[in-house]
């Protein structure tokens, strides 16, 4: 396997294509990147933005180039060196009729040759959940009627300017009076079953091919569709039913991915399925056209193991493969046969290295736990209760089928309180049993679920009992499918109930409310950071080093700069009281004089910090397109948080209440609070530059493989997509640092930096950083806490990184560095047992002679990180 080196995660879509990826070969030569990491390229619902909503696994998106444009980008990929990764969506695809499957789906119900290709419970006809309004009200409305589908050659039932193909048996119902043309579409659909589907269509075409015909044809569909008892009637001979979108809360006959109706689960466990879904990919893979895998939202699959052992069978140990897994402290990578995770584990690492572990504010104390682990329980029963309650609705009739109890509401309480105690994201139990790890696991939530429901712990034990396959059930085919829809049910708990609610409510530290954090984490500082990068040059040398992703809550830079707030939460608390104060006739002449409330000022004044320019603002423009930002992200983050407003329920006066008040803040007028702002954060700005630097320069160096997000390489301050999807302009990278730099030439060092560690790392380090090992440094003296080192060491060569930390306050006026004072006899201490040996610093080019102590101010006199090597 040709492993990489260092990765470039590019969007497809919005503005960029092959032709265009072509174009940015170059830039990757320049950083040192070893592989192109491509997001979904096969064909999606016409206008994505991003390319998950998969419409056609077995084509390679024309809009993106084609088949074509795709060798064309490979071939140029390989003339250079240069590998790619293709990230592939095996959960789902969308439940869109540009899906050529869900149409047939759609048109021949559970007799289609799709319709066990997705996850769709047939006992009943297939839920459509996309009507503003119950079908009812649509037809009222007007707006629905026959038509005659030119694209699909069939007949359908237009509502809402999408045409739903009506089962082909239920043609001959429509005729209300002779018609020679429907006459004749009827008998062909009457002589076809589905698996001649594209014989009806192809016959229909030609018995209607003349103009006149069809037009004809569109007259007597028209006539018939005032008739809105017969629409209705229709509708119910459908092996489908549309319904409004707020059915899906507590009605849905198939699984989707998260909360959003439009992708449908696929059933990748049936081999049949495996092989339909993946055809073009393995060909790809067989063609040399692919390098490696990253695996969307593998915790959604009924079986990730035995999925990525078929997928490790099918491409060869070969390929590089990476999971979307969410790996929680004290949770292992399951024993799979991949090379690690997409890297978000790595984010939660860098929090321990940039957080003052001990603040005086209580941000970490034993009171603000308690709350926490109270609010995300109360949160993820929100999303169970409400969200998904369709999902825990159908939980519950397998329960009740399985215990031969009638009472499902029970089920359903207990088995909200089960995923509720949940500490991870899911097990992984089989029919095989529960390992250990999963068997403690349920005990515990189950002891848990107990205390918090007690009226329904026979429920509790029951469900625990099923999902641990203990026998004395009597259905082990129920209990298995039980089982396996738990545990794709409880990731999405996970992820709704923290990531897109908890973590939009609290905001006393936002640089912690990441993906895959942990919601009740408290930093432990350098030794958890050392004991972390241990374990992973251990268990996980392959995986990816992520600090911003299309899924990460703010940029790289935007969260290094919130990690400052740690060291001065008092300072920070003080200005925010200041805004609120300076801010407060501003709310009180806000509709309602209550929005936003406090704890929302304070969740917007950090957001705004971590987007604040490194420069002070100079335009009207630039002001605009902050407000502009900032604005959209509000509306966002109000409706994850749930409280006052949804995406369900929009509170449209609260929003525009929040919205008035952000464009109000954020204009040139209010030169008193901006200016203000601009004073304080200032300090702020500074030290998150440095803890930026530090960030890159362990992400390029620690274990793992640094994967680099589109136009993070310079200066990222994104929120949460789609602002961290925007188009980015690539800068060259220039061949040396500047001198004594300036904080605006940020973006320079670090485009610099990671040129210089990756192609050290591409070339002379690839071996050293694949299998070396993680040494810590220690640091002593005055300024030791300020500093953090450690070794890579293989057998012929070694690297040590220098990299600051916890520096508010010791940055040196507009230069981008540290006082110097603070490495006053502070120094890196040399291990025992390694040799002496002259070092080159690779940043500088300075060359560090070899001594027992070597003083930190030595090596950060020119640049406020180091990276050494053999000289």
């Amino acid at each position: 396997m040709h492993l990489p080196t260092a990765t470039y995660r590019l969007q497809f879509r919005n503005g960029m294509d092959f032709e265009r990826a072509i174009e940015l070969i170059p830039h990757l030569i320049e950083l040192g990147i070893s592989h192109l990491y491509a997001s979904p390229i096969f064909t999606a619902v016409r206008g994505s933005t991003h390319g998950y909503d998969v419409t056609d696994c077995n084509e390679i998106d024309p809009v993106l180039g084609g088949r074509e444009g795709y060798q064309s980008l490979v071939r140029a990929l390989k003339a250079r060196g240069l590998g790619i990764i293709l990230d592939i969506v095996p959960n789902h695809m969308a439940a869109h009729l540009e899906n050529d499957w869900w149409h047939s789906v759609v048109e021949w119900g559970r007799s289609s040759e799709f319709a066990h290709h997705f996850d769709i419970d047939w006992r009943e006809p297939l839920t459509l959940p996309f009507l503003g309004r119950p079908f009812e009200e649509e037809v009222a409305a007007g707006n629905v009627f026959l038509a005659f589908d030119r694209n699909r050659n069939c007949l359908a039932l237009n509502c809402c300017h999408a045409f739903y193909p009506l089962a082909p048996a239920s043609y001959s119902a429509i005729l209300k009076e002779p018609h020679p043309a429907l006459e004749r579409i009827a008998a062909i659909a009457g002589a076809v079953d589905s698996k001649g589907a594209e014989r009806l269509h192809s016959e229909i075409a030609a018995a209607i091919a003349t103009p006149s015909v069809l037009s004809e044809l569109d007259d007597y569909l028209r006539r018939l569709s005032a008739d809105r008892q017969h629409l209705c009637r229709l509708h119910e001979m459908q092996p489908w039913r549309l319904k409004d979108s707020r059915t899906a809360r507590d009605h849905l006959s198939y699984r989707r991915f998260f909360e959003i109706t439009g992708l449908v689960g696929m059933r990748v466990e049936d081999p049949a399925v495996f092989a339909d879904t993946h055809r073009l990919l393995l060909d790809l893979v067989k063609e040399g056209l692919v390098d490696g895998l990253r695996i969307d939202h593998i915790d959604g699959l009924a079986d990730p193991e035995a999925y990525l052992r078929r997928l490790r069978h099918e491409t060869g140990n070969r390929t590089y493969i990476v999971a979307e897994k969410i790996v929680q402290p004290n949770e292992a990578l399951p024993d799979w046969p991949v090379d690690g995770t997409t890297g978000y584990e790595f984010i939660s690492a860098l929090a321990e290295l940039l957080t003052e572990e001990a603040p005086s504010s209580g941000l970490w104390n034993e009171a603000q736990r308690c709350a926490a682990e109270k609010a995300v329980a109360e949160c993820k029963l929100l999303v169970l209760g409400h969200n998904l309650n369709a999902e825990v609705g159908r939980l519950a009739e397998l329960a009740s089928r399985l215990g031969r109890k009638e009472d499902r509401h029970r089920m359903a309480e207990a088995i909200r309180h089960l995923i509720a105690a949940l500490p991870v994201y899911r097990t992984y139990v089989s029919d095989r049993g529960a390992g250990p790890h999963d068997s403690r696991i349920l005990e515990e939530i189950a002891a848990k679920a107990s205390a918090a429901a007690p009226a329904v712990s026979t429920e509790i034990a029951l469900v625990t009992a099923a999902l641990n396959s203990k026998p004395g059930l009597a259905d082990r085919q129920l209990q298995s499918e039980f089982r396996t829809r738990f545990q794709q049910l409880s990731g999405v708990a996970m992820a709704k109930g923290v990531e897109d609610t908890f973590f939009y409510r609290r905001g006393d530290y936002l640089a912690a409310n990441e993906v895959g954090a942990d919601p009740c984490w408290r930093p432990g500082g350098i030794d958890r950071f050392h004991e972390m990068m241990r374990h992973r040059a251990e268990e996980m040398p392959n995986g990816l080093s992520a600090t911003s992703t299309h899924d990460t809550k703010r940029g790289e830079d935007a969260r290094a700069r919130l990690y400052v707030i740690s060291e001065a939460p008092d300072i920070w608390a003080a200005a925010v009281a200041r805004w609120h104060e300076m801010n407060a006739e501003r709310i009180r002449r806000l509709p309602g004089g209550d929005a936003p409330e406090t704890s929302v000022e304070q969740f917007l004044y950090q957001s705004l910090l971590g987007t604040w320019p490194v420069e002070p603002l100079r335009s009207e423009e630039e002001l605009s397109s902050l407000r502009e930002r900032m604005v959209g992200f509000a509306v966002k983050a109000l409706r994850e948080a749930k409280l006052r407003t949804s995406w369900n329920d929009p509170d449209e006066r609260y929003e525009a209440a929040v919205t008035v008040f952000l464009g109000d803040l954020l204009v040139g007028r209010n030169n008193v609070f901006l200016d203000d702002f601009e004073r304080a954060v200032r300090p702020f700005v500074r030290a998150g530059l440095v803890n930026s630097l530090s960030q890159t320069l362990v992400k390029l160096t620690a274990p793992g493989i640094p994967d680099i997000y589109q136009g993070s390489e310079r200066l990222d301050l994104s929120l949460v997509d789609p602002d961290n999807r925007r188009g980015f302009s690539p800068g060259s990278v220039p061949l040396q640092l500047p001198k004594a730099p300036l904080t605006g030439d940020f973006e320079v060092c670090k485009q610099a930096l990671i040129g210089i560690c990756l192609t050290y790392r591409r070339e002379r380090g690839a071996d050293l950083f694949a299998r070396g090992e993680y040494r810590p440094w220690s640091v002593e003296g005055p300024g030791s806490r300020h500093a953090a080192a450690f070794m890579r060491r293989s057998k012929d060569a070694c690297s040590v990184t220098v990299a600051p930390r916890l520096v508010f306050g010791q940055t040196d006026g507009d230069r981008l560095s540290v006082r110097p004072e603070l490495w006053r006899n502070t120094f890196l201490v040399w291990p025992e047992n390694c040799d002496l040996k002259p070092l080159r610093n690779l940043v500088t080019d300075e060359i560090i002679e070899s001594r027992p102590l070597v003083a930190v101010a030595d090596i950060l006199r020119d640049f406020p990180v180091a990276f050494l090597v053999e000289a």
